[in-house]
């Protein structure tokens, strides 16, 4: 897997998206998929899009439980970073 995602909407209109992290679930044993294309909402915050990733292919997620899992995962993920390092709003 690189560090870019193509996916083709419903219309056949390709979009391509930054990946920003994947990760193997203990609990499922999936492998889930969170990436972006930077755009934001109404909030000003920027849009993570999240599927499971299976030889290849991605696949919607459908439980809450595993949305929960993605959630936990990229906020870990969030808080490490800031640890880490210095944030500059500009």
């Amino acid at each position: 897997m690189n560090n870019k995602l193509k996916i083709k909407n419903d219309q056949g209109i390709e979009k391509e998206y930054d990946i920003l992290f994947s990760f193997e679930s203990d609990n499922t044993g999936k492998t889930y998929i969170a990436y972006t294309d930077f755009t934001k909402d109404e909030n000003n915050i920027i849009k993570v899009y999240s599927s499971i990733y299976e030889d290849g292919n991605l696949s919607k997620v459908d439980t809450d439980a595993e949305n929960q899992i993605i959630e936990e995962m990229l906020n870990t993920i969030s808080e490490t970073a800031k640890t880490k390092y210095q944030i500059i709003n500009e």
